[in-house]
């Protein structure tokens, strides 16, 4: 296995399972009664911390699934390429005792989003799945259909970010909880081209209204340049910002 084969392989189309059919089976199964989970958890049906941890299970899963176990030193490299290597990194930062509900219910999100893109090519792609299965669930492994996906799960870790960074004056979140999802989302800004034109379009629209406030119009810009610090490989060699991932 290649680092080409993660990237544009039988790894990144899913075409992998076809020869995984055990292995396909219970992720499929998993991914499913995991996502019913999260829509409860949408609803306040069920604990949106419990429902994290079910789509959590189902990446580790996966990620067992493909790549098993072992010390190499391309192992790591493999797992953080994988379209759901980086999600049970992001769940350690999220799944932490203590704040809000409604932020709980909002980072339940990204993984729900993230399990559709492996249910649609799981379905898609798994050898003996009913005809109904992959009539209803395949159209999620279009190119069109998992771009779009990945293009509103950056929006959502954005938003998170920001609603995190809210939560620590308002007593919704714990301060340690956005050092560690600031950290993520750092390392997810130099990984995701997704999150890259997220952070993009949300700086296109807020610039023309900060330019109409004196104030604004002077701190706007210094914030932005600080905050692309923080993801500039060059400005983090000479940085002291705290970076524990």
């Amino acid at each position: 296995m290649t680092l080409q084969d993660l990237l544009t392989g039988p790894y990144a189309d899913g075409t992998v399972w076809k020869t995984m059919r055990q292995k396909a089976t219970l992720c499929l199964l998993s991914y499913a009664v995991s996502l019913v989970l999260a829509i409860a958890s949408f609803a306040r049906a069920f604990p949106p911390g419990q429902a994290m941890l079910a789509l959590n299970f189902c990446f580790f899963l996966e990620l067992l699934a493909k790549y098993g176990l072992n010390l190499k030193s391309d192992y790591v490299q493999k797992l953080l390429v994988d379209e759901v290597g980086v999600m049970p990194l992001m769940g350690f930062t999220l799944i932490l005792p203590g704040g809000a509900e409604y932020i709980r219910i909002l980072s339940v999100v990204p993984f729900f989003l993230t399990a559709a893109l492996s249910l649609g090519q799981l379905s898609e792609n798994h050898p003996t799945a009913p005809p109904w299965v992959r009539e209803t669930f395949g159209p999620l492994a279009n190119s069109v259909a998992r771009y779009r996906i990945r293009e509103y799960r950056a929006h959502a870790e954005l938003l998170l970010l920001f609603v995190l960074t809210v939560g620590i004056f308002t007593g919704a979140a714990a301060p340690f909880a956005i050092l560690l999802y600031a950290n993520f989302m750092v390392m997810r800004h130099m990984m995701s081209p997704w999150t890259q034109n997220s952070c993009r379009q949300l700086d296109k629209a807020l610039d023309p209204i900060c330019g109409q406030f004196p104030g604004l119009k002077i701190l706007y810009p210094w914030a932005k340049k600080k905050l692309y610090s923080f993801v500039d490989p060059e400005a983090r060699k000479n940085s002291s910002f705290c970076t524990i991932l």
